[in-house]
C-alpha cells in the first residue's frame, strides 16, 4: 500500500516543480500592470475620442462660416444687385449688349455707321541701311513725343530696321512699331495702341530722310465709332472705341460690325431678366443653407426623424415594408448636440433671417424658412415681387440695414481675427485642443507610473520565484 502513496506524492511534487519553473516574473508583472491600467486606458481613449470628434465638428463649422462670410463679401458690394436686366438685339453680329440693374426698360433702334479704328502707317525703306544722322519725331496725343536722333541711335551705321522698331517700342508712348516684309520691300509699321480720332499720331521727318524712306502709306486711319440712334439718319452717338457705356443709361454696347448704307437698323430691347434674378437670389439661399446644414449636422439629436414628403401616399400593400424603410431615417446624434454655443448658432441665424429690414422681410418677397431653419424660394411670390416691386428686393438685401449687412455683423464674432480675441469658433477649438493635450499629459504620466509599478512587480515576482525555487530545492532532499 505504500508504493501507490509514494508514487502519488512524487507526481504532485514533480508537477509543482514544473509549475514553479514555468513561472515568468516579467509576464506576471506585465499582467498586473495591464489589469491596473486598463480602466485608465478606456477612460482616456473615450475622452480623447469625444474631444477630437467635437474638435472636428467645430473645424467643419468654422470652415462653413468662413465660406459663407466670403460669399457675403462677394455679394454685398456697392454696385451689387439681385435684380438683373437683359439687353437683347433683333439681329446678331453687330452689337453685343448688356444691361446693369440700373438700366431703364425700353426699346431702341440702332444703326452702326462705323467702327472705331486705330491709325496705322507703313514707312518703307528704299534700301537696307538706316541713316546715321537726322531726326524722326512721332507726336502722340496726351504723351511725350518720341524722338529718334539717328546720330545718337545709329552713329556707326550698324543698326537695322528691327533695332529701330525695338527702340520705338521702348518709349511705350501709345505707338507700337513692327517690321513687315512684302516681296523685296521692308517696312516699319507704326500703329496707335488705342482707337479713335483723339489718339491719332503724327510723324515728322528731317530733310534727308526721304533718301532712306519712301512716302508713308496709310493702312488705317484713326476714326471714332458712330452709332445712330433711331436709324441711319437718327441721333449720332460717337465714341473713341468700340465699347460704348451709358449712352443709353445702364447699357453697355460692344460694337462688332458696321451696317452697310441703306441697311435696316437693329432693335435693342432692355428688360428684366427673371431667370438671372432668381439665380442671384438662389446663390444667397444656397450659401446660407450650406452653413445651416453644417450646423444642423453637428447639433441634431438622436431622436430626430426625417420623413419623405410623400410618405403618406397610397400604394400597394406589398410595398409597405419598402416604403417604411425609405421614408423614415433615424439619425445619430451630432457631436455638439448638447453644446449650448453650437445650438446658439442656429438661433442667431434664424433671428437674423426672420428679421425686419428697411423694405420688409425676406418672407415678403417669397423667401421662406423651413422648419429646420434652412431657406427656400416660393417661385410664384418671388416672381410677383420681381415684376411689381423689384426695388424692394434690393432694398431688403442691400444697404446698411439690409439682410446681407445684418448677417455680416451677426457672424463677425464667429469669424473675426483670433488675435483680437473676437473669434468664438477658434476659441472653442483652442479649448478642445487644450483638453486633448491634457489627456496626452495624463497618458504620459500613466505610462511613467505603470513603468514604476512594473519594475516593482518584476522585483517582487523575481524574489518570489527565487524563494520558491530554494524551498523546492530544500524540499526535494526529503523526497524518496
Amino acid at each position: 500500500m505504500l508504493l501507490p502513496i509514494t508514487c502519488n506524492f512524487l507526481t504532485w511534487a514533480e508537477l509543482r516543480r514544473n509549475s514553479m519553473s514555468m513561472m515568468d516574473p516579467a509576464s506576471m508583472a506585465m499582467q498586473m500592470v495591464m489589469i491596473q491600467r486598463k480602466p485608465f486606458d478606456i477612460q482616456y481613449a473615450n475622452q480623447q475620442k469625444m474631444y477630437q470628434t467635437q474638435l472636428d465638428a467645430w473645424k467643419d463649422i468654422d470652415s462653413a462660416f468662413s465660406s459663407f462670410s466670403s460669399a457675403l463679401e462677394r455679394m454685398n458690394k456697392a454696385d451689387s444687385s439681385f435684380v438683373k436686366n437683359s439687353a437683347t438685339t433683333s439681329e446678331d453680329g453687330y452689337i453685343d449688349a448688356s444691361a446693369s440693374n440700373f438700366a431703364r426698360h425700353g426699346s431702341y433702334d440702332l444703326f452702326v455707321k462705323q467702327l472705331a479704328t486705330a491709325q496705322q502707317e507703313a514707312f518703307t525703306l528704299k534700301g537696307e541701311e538706316l541713316p546715321t544722322d537726322g531726326v524722326i519725331t512721332i507726336d502722340v496725343p496726351g504723351g511725350e513725343a518720341i524722338e529718334i536722333d539717328f546720330s545718337t541711335f545709329n552713329p556707326d551705321g550698324d543698326k537695322d530696321i528691327h533695332d529701330l522698331a525695338d527702340y520705338i517700342n521702348e518709349f511705350d508712348e501709345g505707338v507700337s512699331a513692327s517690321v513687315v516684309r512684302s516681296g523685296d520691300d521692308v517696312s516699319l509699321v507704326l500703329s496707335s495702341t488705342e482707337t479713335g480720332e483723339e489718339n491719332a499720331f503724327k510723324v515728322s521727318f528731317d530733310q534727308g530722310m526721304g533718301d532712306y524712306f519712301k512716302p508713308p502709306q496709310i493702312l488705317n486711319k484713326a476714326q471714332d465709332a458712330i452709332v445712330m440712334l433711331g436709324g441711319e439718319d437718327g441721333l449720332e452717338i460717337r465714341s473713341s472705341d468700340n465699347t460704348i457705356d451709358d449712352a443709353i443709361y445702364g447699357v453697355t454696347l460692344e460694337l462688332t460690325k458696321a451696317h452697310e448704307p441703306g441697311d435696316k437698323p437693329l432693335t435693342l430691347v432692355v428688360g428684366s431678366d427673371e431667370s438671372a434674378s432668381k439665380e442671384a437670389v438662389k446663390e444667397f439661399v444656397d450659401a446660407y443653407n450650406d452653413l445651416v446644414n453644417t450646423v444642423l449636422k453637428h447639433t441634431m439629436t438622436s431622436y430626430q426623424l426625417e420623413q419623405d414628403e410623400d410618405d403618406n401616399s397610397s400604394g400597394d400593400g406589398d410595398d409597405d415594408d419598402d416604403k417604411d424603410d425609405s421614408s423614415i431615417k433615424i439619425t445619430e446624434a451630432g457631436a455638439l448636440a448638447s453644446d449650448s454655443t453650437a445650438r446658439g448658432l442656429k438661433n442667431m441665424l434664424n433671428n437674423v433671417t426672420r428679421g425686419q429690414f428697411d423694405e420688409g422681410t425676406l418672407y415678403s418677397i417669397g423667401i421662406e424658412a423651413n422648419r429646420d431653419g434652412t431657406l427656400k424660394i416660393d417661385n410664384d411670390r418671388f416672381e410677383k415681387a420681381l415684376s411689381e416691386t423689384p426695388e424692394k428686393i434690393d432694398g431688403i438685401f442691400f444697404g446698411d440695414n439690409g439682410a446681407l449687412t445684418a448677417l455680416e455683423k451677426a457672424i463677425e464674432p464667429y469669424t473675426g481675427s483670433s488675435n483680437s480675441g473676437n473669434n468664438l469658433l477658434k476659441s472653442r477649438q483652442d479649448t478642445l485642443q487644450g483638453n486633448i493635450d491634457r489627456v496626452d499629459d495624463k497618458k504620459e504620466q500613466l505610462d511613467n507610473r505603470m513603468e514604476k509599478n512594473y519594475n516593482r512587480y518584476l522585483r517582487q515576482y523575481t524574489a518570489m520565484q527565487q524563494t520558491m525555487m530554494q524551498m523546492e530545492s530544500t524540499g526535494s532532499m526529503f523526497m524518496f
